[in-house]
């Protein structure tokens, strides 16, 4: 009887690993489809995707705490215990031992390949389906954009964000302050913005604060999207400035908007659409390094900067990561210097994209630039067949309504 009871967990561990073999080849077949197959991405993008945060989303929507947070630290927990189980095989041995190591590494390897599954499912497929232009604004990404273009979306973005700083609530410091609900509102700007582009509207959970704030904050990052949860979080010891277009961001990860110059733009679009004023300026703020870098870069002659708006000094006041106050309280906390952090997350960040395809990496993020020249074009400028742009005031109205809803 023992012989037989023996003989079958044997034979009921090899048809384990069989079909531990046969889904990590289907997925990984999924992956290489991907990889050539834009219509497939497309196609799980808006039929498949959706259901992951419709219903994995609203369950984890349920606990107040971020739940990926929490997977993270378990997952680094296993990855030590793995070290140490792996340690004790070597000193001990016994048929004991070698049943709690057979155990432990059996669900490590289902652990690992639900990690890949979930992953190629909630992410990796994301960044081969077509990007944000190529689906909404089709004519205008193929377009070539020059510094006059760039120069005007820069004013245009300079203009009001020193408008609405005017109209800000500052404490006695003269630090922002913000009374209402950041999540809610977010939320409700993402669904109105869903109204036009359809691949955001549907059901958004609202997104949660890191609890170790603190350590993103050493890796300079706003927030994270879990594909593991299907969850939006963000930084809460960031300014509060920095909020809103970051929350609208993470977001717009959650409908599959992966790349994230697209996160970008729409974290922008989303905030500036809203009837918030506080919102509206986290919008413009979120972009304006980008613009000001590409424009101080490109700037020629012909675009002499005494001829722009400056930015003001309030802008620039509030045109921060963190407030000092702030960076004392994570450099008193920090276990690892903010320097090392940085570095480390700066490359696993680069690494991830250029594995997935996005050859410059976190360049790409800056790549929010081109997406806000196609989508002001119509709307602050007009560009002809022949490459030429001129600004939206020197046409007849009905030239630029035609030519704004031409997409």
């Amino acid at each position: 009887m023992e012989g037989k009871g023996k003989k079958r967990g044997n034979w009921m561990r090899k048809r384990g690993w069989v079909i531990w073999t046969v889904l990590l080849c289907l997925t990984a077949a999924v992956n290489l489809v991907a990889w050539n197959s834009k219509a497939f991405c497309d196609w799980h993008v808006e039929y498949l995707f959706p259901a992951s945060v419709n219903l994995y989303g609203r369950l984890m929507g349920v606990f107040t705490f971020s739940v990926g947070e929490w997977m993270l630290v378990l997952g680094l927990f296993l990855i030590v215990a793995a070290v140490f189980v792996a340690a004790a095989r070597i000193f001990w041995h016994g048929e004991r031992m070698k049943k709690i190591f057979r155990v432990f590494y059996q669900a490590f390897a289902w652990i690992a390949l639900a990690v890949f599954f979930i992953m190629t499912y909630n992410c990796f497929i994301l960044y081969h389906a077509s990007e944000f232009d190529e689906k909404y604004m089709p004519e205008r990404a193929q377009k070539s954009y020059t510094d006059r273009e760039l120069a005007m979306v820069r004013d245009h973005i300079v203009e009001n964000l020193n408008t609405l700083s005017e109209q800000m609530e500052r404490d006695e410091t003269g630090f922002l302050v913000y009374g209402e609900s950041i999540t809610g509102t977010a939320v409700a700007s993402m669904q109105k913005l869903g109204e036009t582009y359809d691949q955001l509207s549907g059901y958004y959970p609202e997104a949660k604060q890191i609890l170790s704030s603190d350590f993103l904050s050493q890796q300079y990052m706003m927030g994270y999207y879990f594909p593991f949860s299907m969850e939006a979080n963000y930084n809460s010891s960031m300014y509060v400035v920095n909020t809103p277009a970051t929350v609208c961001h993470e977001l717009a990860h959650l409908k599959g908007i992966i790349y994230e110059d697209d996160a970008n733009f729409i974290g922008f679009l989303a905030c500036i659409e809203s009837e918030d004023p506080f919102f509206r300026y986290s919008g413009y703020m979120s972009v304006l390094n980008y613009v000001e870098k590409e424009f101080n870069r490109s700037r020629s002659d012909a675009l002499d900067k005494r001829t722009h708006p400056e930015v003001a000094r309030s802008v620039k006041y509030d045109n921060i990561f963190l407030t000092d106050e702030a960076w004392e309280k994570v450099e008193k906390k920090a276990v690892v210097e903010t320097a090392v952090v940085k570095a480390a997350s700066n490359q696993m960040t680069e690494s991830l994209l250029k594995v997935n395809g996005v050859e410059d990496g976190m360049k790409s993020y800056s790549r929010v630039v081109q997406l806000l020249l196609e989508y002001y074009d119509g709307i602050l400028y007009f560009t002809g067949e022949d490459g030429t742009a001129l600004p939206i005031p020197m046409l007849a109205a009905g030239e630029a309504l035609i030519s704004s809803s031409s997409d």
